[in-house]
């Protein structure tokens, strides 16, 4: 089984024959070469939009099939058979150049390692004294990622992949080069696959994680990888589908780009402007279009995004350490939270660009129930410190009892983060936010209601509602704030985005009361 993505982007100078086969090789020789034949036939796109179309597909691939594997682990039964060993780890997870599981819940149920360049595995197995010890020795009841190194130039590098394994099943996902062809993204549940797989990392590893490697394969040793289940197959196929955009429908092609468009190619841009490419117009797409935000926005957020992470991630192992001091721990724990405020952002920017630049009759996000109490537990606290960080206040009513809702627990949440963001940027210092929560009808209603500073001597005057910080467009997607540059997304995208959760968002304007902002969502009626 494999889902794989061709891009016709420059070669590569040969690798020595000791690296080879690659990783991507190596599934290829699992899977069959069945898929060569629809992958590679020609195309008619322009050279340079075809490959940066071709390139933005394959990355949008393997964001899917990352989604899917969190979900499908998440879901996974817990285990409770003498084969998780004393840990009662319920599987591994092996993943480069960085980490694949952030989660904190799936971090304690599945051993996790990244195989990395030595220096960063160096300091997240807190090899290095990066920061000065001060105070007592701590316990952290923090799960550590474990690392395995690599030489700085290992072509391993040039490849992302994950290698999963439990007591139900074995899994593979690689975004990588097959010798001589075009990037691809594939997966397989073949446990041959794993084998050849983890035998080529195994061999790359350096001698200075020769420890942590006998750890690993002590671990890896408790299970033997089973034969997949068509059922765990068909599952994850159909997740890793609705997490990617929508194909181009046949109706928005001629004649002539339907014979140069494969079964597995997924758009990423409009078709007019793929048109305009294939006929070689030297009249480019609009700056000011859709597509060339989109364009914009998904290289921007793929470059901000991996350092952050990057960061996040050495900052989370240095916050293991025993032996750093409380005001270095706080510190710690501001750059962990500014970098993760961040990669939601841009995470919740790139999710809005997919949806704007693909066809609408592509299926709506994934839904599942939720239970909102523990969403407006970590959300709440955030959001006021938003409305504190512009001077605002912003005060809660929840009922005692709060239903369940059918949403997308992921992208709710930043996408309430960024209606906070929005509405918090568009009010003038010292106004207040009353939020209630209340059912209406089928629906649950989240409202937030602007009110002025009561010490205002004419509050939402004409002088007063001048005072408000102005925010500019940005583009088609986005608005600006200069006062603060403060970016965020503008109502018409936010509202997209709510109608892919299946809800709703509204605007009343009020210019001498206060503006009031509701988002609706849908009650889950299915029993559970």
């Amino acid at each position: 089984m494999s889902l794989s993505l061709v891009l016709r982007s420059p070669r590569k100078a040969p690798v020595e024959d000791d690296i080879r086969p690659t990783l991507s090789d190596l599934v290829r020789q699992v899977n069959g070469d069945w898929q060569s034949a629809t992958a590679s036939a020609g195309s008619s796109w322009g050279e340079a939009r075809r490959e940066q179309a071709a390139r933005l597909s394959a990355e949008a691939e393997w964001r899917a099939a990352i989604a899917t594997l969190t979900e499908t682990l998440a879901a996974h039964p817990r285990w409770t058979g003498q084969a998780a060993g004393a840990s009662a780890r319920e599987g591994i997870v092996i993943a480069g150049p960085l980490p694949i599981l952030t989660d904190p819940e799936l971090t304690q149920r599945f051993e996790t390692w990244v195989v990395t360049p030595q220096a960063l595995a160096d300091a997240l197995n807190g090899q290095q004294r990066l920061l000065p010890s001060s105070g007592p020795a701590r316990s952290r009841s923090l799960v550590p990622i474990q690392a395995l190194p690599l030489v700085a130039g290992d072509p391993l590098l040039e490849e992302r992949f994950c290698l999963v394994l439990t007591p139900t099943m074995s899994l593979v996902l690689v975004l990588g080069r097959p010798t001589g062809e075009d990037v691809q993204f594939q997966y397989s549940f073949d446990s041959q696959a794993f084998h050849h797989l983890w035998a080529r990392v195994r061999s790359r590893i350096q001698p200075t994680g020769k420890d942590k490697l006998t750890a690993l394969e002590q671990s890896l040793n408790q299970w033997c990888p089973p034969l997949p289940d068509f059922r765990l197959i068909t599952y994850f196929s159909q997740r890793l589908l609705a997490h990617l955009p929508h194909r181009v429908s046949a109706e928005a092609l001629t004649a002539e780009d339907r014979n140069g468009v494969q079964f597995a190619q997924w758009a990423t841009v409009p078709t007019p402007q793929v048109q305009a490419a294939a006929a070689g117009s030297p009249a480019e797409v609009d700056s000011s279009s859709p597509c060339h935000d989109a364009e914009l926005l998904q290289a921007m957020t793929h470059e901000i995004r991996t350092p952050l992470t990057t960061i996040r991630t050495l900052t989370r192992s240095l916050m293991r350490r025993k032996d750093i001091s409380k005001e270095v721990l706080k510190r710690l724990q501001r750059i962990d939270q500014e970098c993760t405020q961040q990669i939601d952002r841009f995470n919740l920017i790139f999710r809005a660009v997919e949806l704007e630049t693909t066809h609408r009759d592509r299926p709506t996000s994934p839904l599942a129930p939720i239970a909102l109490a523990h969403i407006f537990q970590d959300a709440i606290p955030r959001w006021q410190q938003q409305a504190s960080r512009r001077n605002l206040s912003l005060d809660v009513t929840l009922p005692p009892d709060l239903p369940t809702v059918s949403s997308d627990p992921t992208l709710l949440n930043q996408v309430l983060m960024g209606v906070v963001e929005w509405f918090t940027q568009c009010l003038p210092a010292q106004s207040h936010i009353q939020m209630r929560v209340m059912l209406a009808g089928s629906q649950l209603k989240l409202q937030f209601e602007a009110q002025p500073n009561e010490s205002a001597a004419c509050p939402w005057s004409e002088t007063s509602q001048a005072e408000r910080p102005p925010l500019r467009s940005l583009g088609q997607l986005l608005m600006f704030a200069p006062e603060t540059g403060g970016v965020s997304l503008n109502l018409n995208v936010t509202k997209n985005l709510f109608q892919s959760l299946g809800g709703k968002l509204t605007l009343k304007q009020r210019p001498q009361q206060g503006d009031v902002l509701t988002v609706f969502l849908p009650l889950e009626t299915r029993e559970i």
